[in-house]
Parts: structure tokens; sequence; C-alpha cells
């Protein structure tokens, strides 16, 4: 793991998205990619809004991560049982044992070893059961499996002193990876990744988008003296980790035979189409750190 403070991460996330502007700008003055560099430029300018809210956020202090991270993962919770299980009591109950679930994880130190032996438990029942079956207990199974736990457990991550910069830091190397991911594929994909969960990736984009997460983050840590074997292995954890929770995210659309979930925000779908990834980045690496503290 890296050691990072919030003001280095503030000044990476300006630094890197003034970058990917730049790339966009020369983009746009060539006729042949003009049309690909304006839907980037789109896409990023949400994207953009969506870091500002949340290094806001970081920047507030754990008092307004304790309201805002419990919202985010009721509202998750809601997307999820409304593609998987839409009826009403059961929307309400997720909504409302998902908060809670999540503020009780951030306020009690110990919930986050018991976040991780419970999802290991209920990832190991889940690899049991067969995919078909499909009963209204395998759902509960997989909605707990991912995203709730994970989403529980990054919660409770961004208010360890120790860790809030890095989650952050995930966030950016997340959006690093999929928006090079984006660029690459749309520019040069042709082998498809994974044709039945995500037809839309490459093997040509996530190649590009992990080179380019790996060579950002080692200028990043040269630029503060940081160590550069630590960095690299973040941001390839992080990386992997990335695909994973988009996979994942991307199977639940599938089973329920739905393109997106309920929408928040323009040109981003719904909350957890946004921040699917990161879920998935931040809950390993706090779960990562917190079994290390064990030793």
């Amino acid at each position: 793991m890296t050691t990072l403070t919030l003001p280095q991460v503030t000044t990476a996330i300006v630094a890197i998205y003034t970058f990917g502007f730049g790339i966009i700008a020369v983009l746009a003055l060539i006729p042949a990619y003009r049309k690909d560099a304006m839907e980037f430029g789109k896409t990023l300018g949400t994207a953009v809004a969506l870091i500002a809210v949340l290094t806001a956020l970081f920047w507030l202090g754990p008092y307004a991560l304790y309201l805002a991270m419990p919202i985010m993962v009721a509202r998750i919770a809601f997307e999820m049982e409304a593609v998987r299980f839409p009826s009403k009591p059961r929307i309400l109950f997720a909504i409302t044992s998902s908060g809670f679930l999540a503020l009780m994880a951030m306020f009690v130190p110990i919930e986050k070893q018991m976040l991780i032996l419970f999802w290991a438990f209920l990832f190991a029942l889940h690899l049991l059961r067969e995919e078909r079956d499909r009963t209204p207990g395998q759902i509960d199974t997989d909605l707990m499996v991912y995203p709730i736990l994970p989403a529980c457990l990054l919660a409770s991550g961004t208010v360890d002193p120790t860790l809030a910069a890095l989650l952050l830091a995930a966030y950016l190397m997340v959006e690093i990876f999929d928006s090079f991911a984006l660029f690459f594929g749309a520019m040069w994909g042709r082998t498809k990744a994974f044709p039945s969960l995500s037809p839309n990736k490459t093997v040509e984009g996530l190649l590009g988008g992990g080179l380019a997460l790996l060579t950002l983050s080692l200028i990043t840590a040269a630029a503060f003296d940081m160590p550069l074997l630590p960095t690299a292995l973040t941001a390839l954890l992080v990386g992997a980790l990335a695909i994973a929770g988009d996979l994942a995210a991307s199977r639940h659309k599938r089973i329920a035979g739905v393109k997106d979930y309920p929408q928040v925000l323009p040109r981003q779908g719904g909350l957890l189409d946004s921040l699917d990834s990161w879920i998935a980045a931040g809950a390993g690496v706090t779960a990562l750190h917190t079994v290390t503290q064990l030793w």
C-alpha cells in the first residue's frame, strides 16, 4: 500500500483531469477523431462532477461521510432490488437495512473484520449454488456478495484516517482505468474481452487502460517522491478489482435483462453504474489493509 495525503490526491485529480481534457482538445482538432472526442468530453465532464462531489466529501471530513456513505449504500440497494427483485416491501427493507449496516460499519471498528468474514462465507456459499436456481435466498446472497457488503466495507474505510486518502486515490485510479479503456477500446478495440457479460469491453481497451493507469500512477508517485513498487502494485490491484466490480454489476443486469440501473446522472446511468468498480476496488483495499493490521 502507498502512503498518501488528501492534498496530494486532490492535486493529482486536478492534474490528471486537466491532462485528459488536453488529450480530448487535441483530438478534437483532428477531423477523423472530432466526433469521438466530443463524446469523450461530455462523458468526462459528468465524471468530473462526480469526483468533485466525492473529493468535497472527503475534505469535509468524517461527519459528511457518515451522512453521505450510508445514503450511497441505500441508493445502491434500491437500484439492485429494483432490477433483481422489484417488490416495494423488499425495496424498502433493502434501503433501510443496507443504510443501517453501512452506518454501523463506519461507527464500529470491529465490524470491518466481521464484514470480511461474512462476505467470505456468503461468497463460498454462492459458489456452491447453481446459477440457474435463482431462488429468493440466492438473490439475497448475490446482492450481499456484491454490491451491498463491499459497499459497506468501503464506507467503513472512508472514515479511517489511514485509508481515506488512499480510497479517494483508488477512485481516481478507477476513473483513469475506465476512461482510457473506453478511449483505447473506441479507437483501436477489436477483440471482445467478455462477450456475454460486457460486450463493449475489448482486450485492446483493457490493456490500454491498464497501461495508462500504471504509467500515470508511477508519474504521480515520482512527482510526490513516493516509492514506485508499492504504487505499481496498488495500481495493478485497483485495476484488477475495477474489472471484477464492473463485471459483477453487469452480471446483475444480464440476469435481470436490463441495460442500466435506475438513472441518477445523465450519461452515467444509476449510481452503481458510476461506482461499481470503485466499490470493488475500495472494498478490496480496505479488506487488505484490515487483514494486514491483524499481524
